[in-house]
């Protein structure tokens, strides 16, 4: 188990995407097993917002709910409490190089918010909102030490990343260019 336990914003893409313990699909059995070592294999917890809340309810799969409820039994939830954060929102409006991509970026803002109320992990396998972030981050300093994960890209070795306490590295976060 790890020493220092952290709270990770998990996106309902991974919720989604999980896959049950016959699930052999790339995507599927990659959020899978991430969230199995995270309730199996570390102390970290994840974190909870009404609006992520309200987001997983809607969409995730069958294993992930249960996972969650596994995580709620062994008291690996951390629940917070991160509001829209207009000046954020304004920033991000402000910053974004086009319609589309600020569009993208307010549809999961409550991703960064509720990272930053946690401690700034956020788990997703949206590549294009994470490019579009790590575009912003440069003006909007509060974002640059925001680490970002997709357990999906074998590259960025998501598990050993896990297994090895989450550590910050720059290349992680999203003020890395």
């Amino acid at each position: 188990m790890t020493k220092d336990p952290r709270c990770l914003v998990i996106d309902t893409d991974i919720a989604r995407s999980a896959g049950g313990l016959d699930a052999q699909e790339g995507r599927s059995k990659s959020c899978r097993d991430f969230l199995i070592a995270i309730l199996e294999e570390t102390d970290h917890k994840v974190v909870t917002t009404e609006a992520i809340r309200a987001e997983w309810h809607k969409h995730q799969s069958r294993f992930a709910k249960t996972w969650l409820v596994s995580m709620v039994a062994r008291k690996k939830v951390c629940w917070v409490d991160a509001p829209s954060n207009e000046e954020l929102r304004a920033k991000i409006v402000q910053a974004a190089a086009s319609e589309k991509k600020r569009d993208a970026m307010l549809k999961d803002t409550h991703l960064i918010e509720a990272a930053l109320s946690a401690d700034k992990i956020v788990i997703s396998m949206d590549e294009i909102v994470r490019h579009c972030f790590r575009e912003v981050a440069q003006t909007i300093g509060v974002m640059k030490p925001i680490v970002w994960v997709n357990p999906c890209k074998s590259e960025e070795t998501p598990l050993v990343w896990l297994l090895n306490g989450v550590p910050v590295e720059k290349g992680r976060q999203l003020g890395h260019q």
